[in-house]
C-alpha cells in the first residue's frame, strides 16, 4: 500500500519516511510452532444432542385447514 502512496508524496517527505523506516526495528518472525493449548482445556468435541423424530408428521398440511373450515360450516349451520 505504501508503494502506491509514495509517488504521491513530495520528495522531502519521501526521504524522511525512508530514513524513519530504515531506523525502525523489524519485528522478529513468530516461531513456527503448534498453537498454544491452554492447560486443562479439553479439545474433544462435546456430546451431540440426541436426535428425536419430529413431534408430529403432517402428511397433508391442507387437512387441518379443511377440518377447520368444515367445523366452521357445521357450527354456522351451512353443513349438516
Amino acid at each position: 500500500m505504501l508503494d502506491r502512496l509514495m509517488p504521491l508524496l513530495p520528495p522531502g517527505l519521501r526521504e524522511r519516511l525512508r530514513a524513519l523506516a530504515a531506523r525502525w526495528p523489524l519485528r522478529p518472525a513468530a516461531p513456527a510452532s503448534d498453537p498454544t493449548i491452554l492447560p486443562g482445556l479439553d479439545l474433544r468435541p462435546g456430546p451431540m444432542p440426541p436426535l428425536h423424530p419430529p413431534a408430529a408428521i403432517n402428511d397433508n398440511p391442507l387437512q387441518a385447514v379443511h377440518d377447520a373450515v368444515e367445523r366452521g360450516l357445521r357450527a354456522s349451520g351451512h353443513l349438516r
